[in-house]
């Protein structure tokens, strides 16, 4: 029952399921829910508080974002890490100040793109790269001068789009391309 925004496969043919939910397959689930390979819905069940609009797996852990403030048992700004198995919030804590519509995980770095202005502890708008161990924002900064909401890697490129028309000072009318390693728009 609702609408369901994020979809990520399990990596064992099932999948992790968020967006504006109040049950999935007769079962209560607040924006989050597991669905088995065999379609039946699992005992996974982190809650948020909030609309859940991406999610991203990290090995055995389940990154959700959206426009929350509780995810999987702890105060969870905006973001949050799941265990994948219990649920339950890990210690990664990014803090993001408003919401977050995308997220990309490649190696030890996840991307987050949204409305926000802070995240991991740094001034970003509309787009960051987090840590995957400490949550915090990396120095890479792309600087937008306005909300991104959608993200492509594209090899050791990465693709914004969103409602920005200028990107780290350049114009760019609501889409860029941006170096992985310096940020900077091609």
């Amino acid at each position: 029952a609702g609408t369901v925004y994020a979809v990520v496969p399990d990596g064992a043919g099932g999948w992790y399921i968020g967006g504006s939910l109040t049950s999935v397959g007769g079962l209560a689930r607040a924006n989050l829910a597991h669905v088995g390979a065999d379609g039946s819905v699992g005992t996974w069940n982190p809650g948020t508080n909030g609309v859940v609009y991406a999610l991203a797996t990290a090995g055995d852990r389940v990154v959700a974002a959206g426009g929350f403030t509780f995810a999987g048992g702890q105060t969870r700004n905006n973001i949050a890490m799941l265990d994948g198995t219990t649920g339950l919030a890990t210690a990664w804590n990014p803090n993001a100040n408003n919401a977050i519509g995308a997220v990309l995980v490649t190696g030890s770095t996840i991307y987050a793109a949204g409305t926000f202005t802070t995240i991991g502890g740094q001034p970003r708008v509309g787009v960051a790269a987090l840590d995957i161990a400490t949550g915090l924002a990396t120095t890479w900064n792309p600087a937008p001068n306005n909300a991104v909401y959608a993200l492509a890697l594209n090899g050791g490129t990465l693709i914004l789009g969103g409602v920005f028309t200028t990107m780290g000072g350049l114009p760019r009318g609501r889409i860029a391309e941006v170096d992985l390693t310096a940020g900077t728009p091609t």
